[in-house]
């Protein structure tokens, strides 16, 4: 194993610009809460009935999910607005 040795200003110094870089990646790369919707949001949305259709997506990474815990999916509402732009003309 070995030990790494950092003078106090120096870690500090290291640590801020860490959390700037950690700060400005999630900007640009968040969503906000209210774009992850329920299945039942998102197959009115697509206008699926089946969840089978919906594993499809999930599988093809059609669209982005989000799987909490065991059960409980949420779908990203901007990945599924930007699935019926690019596959739906009129849209």
């Amino acid at each position: 194993m070995e030990i790494i040795v950092f003078e106090k200003e120096s870690y500090w110094k290291m640590q801020k610009q860490l959390m700037s870089m950690f700060e400005e990646a999630l900007k640009s790369g968040q969503q906000s809460p209210d774009d992850w919707i329920s299945l039942e949001e998102a197959q009115a949305l697509l206008g699926v009935r089946s969840k089978s259709k919906m594993q499809e997506l999930r599988n093809t990474n059609a669209i982005k999910y989000s799987k909490f815990g065991r059960k409980l999916i949420r779908y990203s509402k901007l990945s599924i607005m930007a699935y019926l732009k690019k596959n739906i003309p009129s849209y």
